[in-house]
């Protein structure tokens, strides 16, 4: 286990399960997004939008004259200031009212928008379906404007031909009355009479118009759509977000990822107890109040890994559990363990060295007053067995509760020194011991606690900080750690905030009045009977 060797890459998260870790955050973000998009939508002035389009004509061609160009110079005429005023008299006398002017067809903040043929090549538009849309609040006079625009493009048309037409005529006129010959004279009356023809058939095309029907739905206020694309939108918003925090807080979400930093078996998986979402939260002493439940089970397993590493060493075991952060559940599982292994007889003791909770005093000696404990016993001032007690939970465990805390603290050598004394005395009367040692990266004195055991076990759960943990390991390779192994508390339903909260509310209930189930004797009779065991304290 060194600090060094530790890949933190690992631990580098993925959007997806940045998304799972904070979906809470990810679904409140994504709603908020949503009711503001549809907020907005409602805010807005409804815009209707009229579409119609053209056909444009292709008549005869001047001499020199690309169809490319004369379709150019039909769009033009649409856009051009002619025909918007035209369109604007049109409207308003459809109307019965001046609502439009010459700017709402045209320039750049018009409601008019004219859209050139598709298949437009570079210069021009190649085509001849002219499409044209305008938008008003009203749909009446989205209908109205478009249309008005229509009919002023083939007025302007019609009037433009006519006086294109007319003046080609009175230029062949001209030229008639100098005739020099009457072959040219021939030529110059059968040109004008192509004119005339001409003229008369430029006149009777015209646009193939497909009219603007009344729009019946507003294109900006369309709540369902908003809100699908708001929500969209926050989803995105809301995993960059996610991503961004787990990427700056990395945590461990797997109960295989310790392995890594730790490089230690996992010894115990504990699953979270009784299904509740809502407050108060789960037992802590499953043992105790639900000896058949899984998390029951689970501490049996854990507690048989305990009791197999004594086996292998064949000799009285002192195991303290650690936790780089102050959490209640470490607590729970020294207090469950401890239960489970008495279960088949074994005398053990149960240290609560975390003075700063004394929760694991609060677990075993549930409704008992204060007293002396393990901080007098480390300052000299009381033996070991003075302050111990029986567990009313089970007679084959016993506690040596916290202790009120000491003005003046115990630290450094003295601490290590008296340390090592209380657990070469205790492992005299008790097979095993457990200590419950206060957070490692709050209290300096919990390195000394670790290396005053034989072995150390480490306790978490999902969501912790991978930093902390690193800080631990740290902390540990300064003295002989002897970490056999980790367990993992997996966490139980619901949002984190919320399952932290059960906790701490737990905990502070736990410390004033005890467990939530006072033990029954068809629960103390889960026990061995007393001529049945072997005891060590002999």
């Amino acid at each position: 286990m060194k600090a060094t060797r530790i890949d933190q890459a690992r631990f580098e998260p993925t959007v997806i399960g940045a998304v799972r870790r904070y979906r809470i955050m990810v679904l409140v973000v994504a709603l908020l997004t949503a009711g503001a998009a549809v907020g907005y939508s409602l805010q807005q002035t409804e815009l209707f939008r009229a579409y119609a389009t053209v056909t444009v004509p292709q008549g005869p061609l001047a001499e020199g004259e690309d169809r490319t160009q004369y379709l150019d110079s039909q769009v033009l005429l649409l856009q051009s200031q002619e025909v918007a005023d035209r369109a604007a008299r049109i409207a308003n006398t459809s109307l019965n009212d001046n609502v439009l002017t010459r700017r709402d067809f045209s320039g750049v903040d018009a409601s008019l928008v004219i859209t050139p043929p598709e298949q437009a090549a570079p210069g021009g538009f190649g085509s001849t379906i002219v499409a044209l849309t305008f938008t008003w609040p009203g749909a009446k006079v989205a209908q109205t404007g478009v249309n008005a625009v229509l009919q002023a493009f083939d007025d302007v048309r019609s009037a433009t031909i006519a006086a294109q037409g007319a003046a080609h005529v009175a230029a062949i006129e001209r030229s008639i009355k100098d005739f020099r010959t009457q072959g040219q004279l021939s030529d110059l009356l059968n040109q004008r009479s192509r004119a005339l023809v001409d003229l008369q058939l430029d006149m009777a095309t015209h646009p193939t118009i497909a009219w603007a029907a009344e729009p019946q739905v507003p294109i900006n206020a369309n709540s369902k759509r908003s809100g699908a694309i708001g929500l969209l939108a926050g989803l995105v918003l809301a995993a960059g977000l996610a991503y961004l925090r787990a990427s700056r807080r990395r945590c461990l979400d797997d109960r295989l990822d310790p392995v890594a930093i730790y490089d230690a078996p996992l010894m115990g998986d504990i699953p979270p107890g009784a299904k509740r979402i809502l407050l108060p939260a789960a037992d802590p002493l499953p043992m105790a109040v639900d000896p058949q439940s899984q998390a029951a089970e689970a501490f049996r397993f854990t507690a048989a890994s305990v009791e197999r590493m004594r086996a292998v060493r064949d000799d009285r075991l002192a195991v303290v559990f650690v936790s780089p952060d102050r959490v209640a559940y470490r607590s729970s599982v020294v207090a469950n363990i401890a239960l489970a292994v008495a279960e088949s007889g074994t005398p053990v003791l149960a240290i609560d060295a975390d003075t700063t909770t004394s929760t694991l005093t609060s677990l075993l000696l549930p409704g008992s007053p204060q007293a002396d404990g393990f901080e007098q016993v480390v300052a000299g001032c009381r033996q070991v067995g003075e302050c111990i007690e029986p567990s009313p939970l089970n007679a084959d465990v016993t506690v040596l509760r916290a202790g009120p805390s000491r003005v003046q603290r115990t630290t450094g050598k003295a601490y290590a020194e008296a340390v090592e004394q209380l657990i070469q005395e205790a492992k005299q009367s008790f097979a095993l011991v457990l200590i419950d040692s206060p957070a490692v990266l709050r209290v300096a004195n919990a390195v000394e606690l670790v290396d005053g055991a034989d072995a150390s076990v480490v306790v978490l759960g999902p969501g912790e900080p991978v930093e902390d943990h690193v800080a631990m390991v740290e902390r540990l390779e300064q003295v002989d750690s002897g970490l056999v192994g980790y367990i993992f508390r997996r966490a139980g339903r619901g949002p984190r905030f919320l399952r932290r909260l059960r906790e701490r509310i737990a905990a502070r209930t736990t410390r004033r009045t005890g467990p939530q189930a006072v033990p029954s004797a068809e629960l103390l009779a889960f026990r061995r009977p007393k001529d049945r065991r072997t005891s060590a304290r002999n």
